[in-house]
């Protein structure tokens, strides 16, 4: 099990709060992010401001994103999970391991950060 800092200093690195309450227009502007990245959409549920995707580079990647307003402020936390995935010797079942590149979730959420103000400007 992971220790509460180790998890926090986690989360903190998956996570980025923008100044919008629009939903909507959070998920279009991740979608456009992943898309630029070469990632396929593989799921998305707008109610429940979730998209899955994925590619290959070397390995499958799989990321999860999750855009949640946040309670009693004009704004969004968007949370992403980047993940290498492979299958277990003699197992069906595919298995993650989270990337903890800083690196990659930096660049993904400067990214998302002008790729949100271009969407909410429709330039």
């Amino acid at each position: 099990m992971m220790p509460v800092r180790a998890a926090t200093a986690e989360r903190a690195m998956q996570s980025r709060r923008f100044d919008t309450k629009d939903r909507l227009l959070m998920m279009r502007a991740v979608i456009g992010v992943l898309q630029d990245l070469g990632y396929t959409i593989e799921e998305s549920q707008d109610q429940f401001g979730m998209i899955v995707a994925s590619r290959l580079a070397g390995a499958r990647i799989r990321v999860q994103v999750v855009a949640r307003p946040v309670p009693g402020a004009d704004a969004i936390t968007v949370r992403a999970n980047f993940q290498r995935v492979g299958f277990a010797l003699g197992a069906n079942l595919a298995q993650g391991d989270t990337i903890a590149d800083p690196e990659i979730y930096h660049g993904f959420f400067e990214k998302l950060a002008h790729s949100a103000f271009l969407t909410a400007h429709e330039i």
